[in-house]
């Protein structure tokens, strides 16, 4: 479990490497909180299913580093990091107009020791998932964050997830469309149980049949997410919005 400092991982992989994930954060530009930098990494190191490990949205690599890092340790798949590398809407928000971050990406990727572990792939994740075969353990989606761009991430690379394997959202609250794919179409659907609420990521597994412990842990996290958007809009005293967030971070797993 997360919040309790990560036991799980101590037995099986030894101590996170909090120190390491501080510097890279440092290091490489990019937008990842400490805390959901160490999810990613229990993600890719001990998640559940079998598969290959996708992600949409690399910018310089920062979370692509974690999942490579993560997986690496576990011993476990490859990561696909798609991404065109010609910026968007989203960097353009910050300051980044007609960029070409590729260079950067296969530089950070090659400094930080994991070029074996991660398979670029300079293209749209439309283009990438047309020919794409074999089942995805991991998806995390962190590319375009206009609705229709997230919604098209998902419907096109859910099919491809194994049945047990987990997708990850980022910016879930203050990004209208990562929120409202999650909400829309996500939340609402029975194939799917939340498995963690980290910062701004919502974790989700797809069910692979009926598991009644996931699907009590999704609706107590699925609560505690209500009480936290009530306290970030101020209709709940600040208080209430730090205790919602800390029993998010106690249930939240890595599957």
């Amino acid at each position: 479990m997360l919040s309790v400092r990560w036991l799980f991982f101590r037995k099986r992989l030894g101590p996170l490497p909090g120190g390491y994930i501080k510097q890279l954060l440092s290091r490489v530009e990019g937008w990842l909180s400490y805390h959901e930098a160490l999810y990613l990494y229990a993600l890719a190191a001990a998640g559940p299913a079998e598969g290959k490990i996708v992600e949409i949205g690399s910018w310089k690599g920062k979370s692509t580093v974690i999942l490579a890092k993560g997986s690496k340790q576990g011993r476990r798949e490859e990561v696909y990091a798609i991404d065109p590398h010609k910026g968007g809407p989203d960097q353009e928000a910050h300051g980044h107009k007609d960029v070409d971050s590729e260079m950067e990406f296969r530089n950070n990727v090659r400094q930080e020791q994991v070029a074996d572990q991660v398979r670029p792939m300079v293209m749209r994740s439309d283009e990438a998932a047309t020919g794409w075969s074999g089942p995805v353990r991991l998806l995390w989606i962190d590319g375009d964050h206009s609705y229709e761009a997230v919604r098209q991430d998902f419907l096109l690379w859910e099919p491809f997830v194994a049945p047990g394997g987990v997708i990850a959202f980022h910016d879930t609250y203050a990004w209208e469309g990562p929120r409202r794919v999650v909400e829309e179409m996500v939340l609402v659907s029975r194939k799917f149980a939340v498995i963690g609420l980290v910062d701004s990521i919502t974790a989700v597994k797809k069910l692979s049949g009926a598991e009644p412990l996931v699907l009590l842990r999704s609706y107590c996290l699925l609560f505690a997410r209500y009480l936290y958007k009530l306290g970030r809009r101020h209709v709940l005293p600040g208080d209430l919005r730090k205790l919602s967030k800390a029993v998010m971070k106690w249930l939240s797993s890595v599957g």
